[in-house]
């Protein structure tokens, strides 16, 4: 596995992923997939990174799945593998961005298709260069929009029925398009796409992490709860928050004019 595959980096408390096959259109493997899991195992264990930006290295965010060598693989192939990754819920989640409990950006630098149409939908915020395209293409390849994202996620994002248009034509669609239905944030020039987002990643560096964290997980468990589960859940969240230490900072920092010093605790 070529561990540079995906690079990963800390500057000023943001975690930056880079999808880095630029030869190759930033095309995944399943060595890929390894890396993801083990960077998002990384940002989870580290308190010091207050929010993540992903991305890829050149003219390409993500092509999808790399077809050159042995993919598709063989049934028995792709079912072992799929088996070595199952968790001890039996569950296995390909939402690595959604599942990260800290602000998440997409800086999409350029084509995403296929496979790389879908994390930039696990991302909460995306900001498109004003060269991106993206397209959900799978149904063109005989194939459904494969991490559930775009089944999911896409409808929340732009509504159902735009959603229903991307995914079942495989249509590609360029930044403005993306700006217009509101799929992206954002749209700036090629060359201020890393400075936008590191620009809209430092203003949650302002805000509470245990807040954030719990904002976020109330965010995604909202799409699929009742609202009586929901408002059950934002009761115990905000009961919880009002025992924290930063909750104390937070009104002490606003009372005496200054910036709070959050403790994650």
């Amino acid at each position: 596995m070529a561990n540079t595959d995906v690079l990963y980096e800390v500057q000023d408390q943001i975690g930056i992923i880079t999808l880095n096959r630029p030869e190759k259109m930033n095309a995944m493997t399943h060595e890929m997939f390894d890396l993801f899991e083990d960077i998002v195992g990384r940002i989870l264990r580290d308190d010091n990174v207050r929010a993540v930006i992903l991305t890829g290295k050149g003219k390409y965010f993500c092509a999808g799945t790399d077809l050159s060598g042995d993919v598709p693989q063989p049934f028995e192939t792709e079912l072992r593998y799929m088996k070595s990754k199952v968790k001890t819920t039996d569950t296995f989640n390909m939402w690595f961005f959604a599942s990260i409990p800290k602000p998440v950006i997409c800086a999409l630098n350029g084509a995403a298709v296929g496979a790389g149409s879908e994390y930039p939908l696990q991302c909460d915020i995306r900001i498109a260069a004003q060269s991106a395209k993206w397209g959900e293409v799978f149904v063109r390849r005989g194939l459904i929009p494969d991490t559930g994202a775009g089944t999911y996620l896409l409808p929340h994002i732009v509504g159902f029925s735009k959603a229903a248009e991307l995914c079942m034509s495989g249509e590609i669609i360029d930044a403005n398009e993306m700006l217009r239905i509101g799929l992206v944030h954002q749209v700036v020039p090629d060359d201020q796409l890393m400075p936008a987002a590191m620009e809209l990643a430092k203003k949650f560096l302002k805000a509470a992490p245990l807040a954030v964290r719990m904002t976020k997980q109330l965010l995604y468990m909202g799409l699929e709860r009742t609202i009586e589960h929901h408002a059950e859940a934002t009761r115990y969240c905000f009961q919880l928050a009002t025992k924290t230490e930063d909750m104390v900072e937070g009104i002490k920092s606003f009372l005496e004019k200054r910036d709070p010093v959050w403790k994650n605790r």
